[in-house]
């Protein structure tokens, strides 16, 4: 089957790289209890993340690998300068004048619009799990979450006025002080010359000025009346046009004549850059601001089985039921020494599609970004708690993730010109690569329900890989997938009130009333302080999860 290749906008591969990235709805406080057979666990798991730096690899500003960087460093620069192909009708067109107004033809490397490059980029991700987990044995529990995602990209620009090409020619328009000085100047040279004051090589040479003079005049004119490029006077093209009129004035001069000053814009300005690059047809190539509102996103459903548990005592104590309402406790003694509770998990992440979940977002915004990568995963886990006496706990869990290889419709850019005039859009197979998450969460139990610690997770993504299906001569399908390993520490703090593990205390008493209504409710905030792959997001996360345990039977 052949790629369908079509003209298509341009996507901005680094945010589309980070998207990818899996945004999971693993549990924020989960651990490795499960819910008792009858018992229904519901969450509420509400995440923030937002970011707008990275971790810079090769970077271009000369930023150490693995600092940080702005998200837009990956295209710094001019945006102009990051055209794909450039302009080159608009090149060749101030290049049709070039013997006219005297300069050398400009090339792409002199090329530029102006200095309008990025001042910020801002990703956020904003999302709403929603879960369930039922208890079908003891040490077995299935489930589901569905997660709402709400994603924000804003885009800011700064005009630093550095312009080698300008639109900017007022002063060239007809009835212009220059203009009207220039037409006085040749009216005069066409006087000496028809006067007959002047003979043989002299004539010949005033012809030849008048002719090359007013060639000049006039299209500088016409440019200016058309509103197209004018070099500036600080570029090779301008400094050129200034050498040349110099020796038409010093020509004009020797005759007796003068020619006005020819005084070529020092810079370009925003106005200048609007008219020029927006008239152009390529507004549509600007990355923008975009928001994809709240959408259901990748349903993930999931079954854990618990294999050791040392901590979560099942069984009443014996005792009279005032010792338990009195205060005491005849189980303390079963929380000194370190126990453990072990439990393993597997999960599917259902590619369910949508106008948003796709790894490529809006085709009609570069910077749009997407809810979720729109492929299946099948993640395997393990969840370690550790309990050390009565006063520390340690909850920890690894996440190892297969994203299955899967086809797609494709934009095809190199990374470092993502604002294409044409571009390639084929039929891929994608590898998104397997990736690895830890989290470790010690923390210190002021009692059976509350406690607080740091934490500390790590994500590590393999490099993706493409292939096109479908012969494609002359290009490297692996340009999409530059820079997508990512590797990222992320360290923070966790509050956390358990009132269902309290439960679990008070229900050791023979004859005491569990818990009604037992739940669970914790915050975490995490900083991103390390990480390496040049788009790594350095990110911040905020988030909670409430949990109600429910009977059912």
């Amino acid at each position: 089957m052949l790629p369908q290749i079509r003209r298509a906008l341009p996507v901005l591969l680094a945010l589309v790289a980070t998207a990818m990235a899996p945004v999971h709805l693993a549990g924020q406080f989960s651990d490795a209890r499960l819910p008792r057979k009858g018992n229904l666990w519901l969450t509420v798991q509400p995440t923030l993340l937002n970011w707008s730096e990275q971790f810079a690899l090769d970077s271009s500003a000369g930023i150490v690998d693995g600092e940080r960087e702005p998200l837009a460093a990956h295209f710094d620069g001019p945006l102009a300068r990051r055209m794909f192909p450039p302009p080159f009708a608009l090149i060749q067109g101030l290049n049709d004048d070039a013997e006219a107004l005297g300069f050398d033809p400009v090339t792409e490397d002199d090329f530029s619009f102006g200095g309008l490059g990025f001042s910020a980029m801002r990703a956020q991700v904003r999302r709403l799990g929603l879960g369930v987990e039922v208890g079908v044995l003891d040490w077995v529990s299935v489930g589901a979450r569905v997660p709402f995602t709400l994603t924000d990209m804003t885009v800011g620009f700064a005009f630093d006025s550095t312009a080698t090409v300008t639109g900017n020619g007022a002063a060239f328009e007809s009835g212009a002080p220059f203009v009207l000085d220039s037409r006085s100047a040749l009216d005069g040279l066409g006087s000496l010359i028809d006067g007959g004051s002047l003979t043989g090589t002299a004539l010949d040479e005033a012809i030849a000025l008048r002719e090359a003079t007013r060639n000049f005049i006039n299209t500088l004119r016409q440019r200016a009346a058309a509103g197209s490029l004018i070099p500036t006077a600080s570029s090779v093209a301008g400094t050129q046009m200034a050498r040349r009129f110099s020796d038409f004035a010093a020509a004009f001069d020797a005759l007796g004549l003068a020619l006005p000053e020819l005084s070529l814009p020092e810079f370009a300005t925003e106005d200048d850059f609007n008219t020029l690059f927006l008239s152009q047809g390529l507004a549509d190539r600007l990355p923008r601001d975009s928001r994809n509102e709240l959408d259901l996103g990748e349903v993930e459903v999931f079954v854990r089985v618990n294999l050791i548990d040392g901590i979560t005592r099942r069984t009443p104590i014996p005792g009279p039921a005032g010792g338990a309402e009195a205060g005491s406790d005849p189980g303390a003694a079963s929380e000194r020494g370190i126990r453990f509770r072990t439990s393993v998990g597997g999960l599917a992440r259902l590619p369910i599609r949508n106008r948003n979940l796709t790894i490529f977002g809006d085709p009609s915004n570069s910077s749009d970004l997407p809810i979720g990568d729109g492929q299946t995963d099948i993640e395997l886990a393990l969840y370690q708690d550790i309990a050390l006496g009565s006063l520390l706990m340690i909850r920890a869990s690894a996440r190892y993730g297969l994203q299955r290889p899967d086809e797609a419709v494709i934009r095809f850019n190199p990374p470092d010109r993502p604002y294409g005039q044409e571009d390639l859009v084929a039929l891929m197979r994608r590898d998104l690569g397997d990736y690895l998450a830890v989290l470790v969460r010690p923390s210190l139990r002021f009692n059976a329900a509350l406690s607080v610690g740091i934490e500390y997770d790590y994500f590590r993504l393999q490099a993706p890989t493409y292939q096109f299906v479908g012969p494609i001569e002359g290009l490297d399908p692996n340009t999409v997938a530059a820079e997508g390993a990512q590797t990222r520490h992320r360290l923070g703090i966790g509050f956390l009130i358990d009132l269902s593990e309290a439960g679990g205390v008070e229900e050791l008493h023979e004859g005491a009333k569990p818990v009604r209504g037992a739940w669970q409710f914790g915050i975490s905030l995490r900083r991103a302080i390390s990480g390496s792959g040049g788009r790594t997001p350095a990110s911040f996360r905020y988030g909670a999860e409430l949990r109600f345990p429910i009977n059912i039977f």
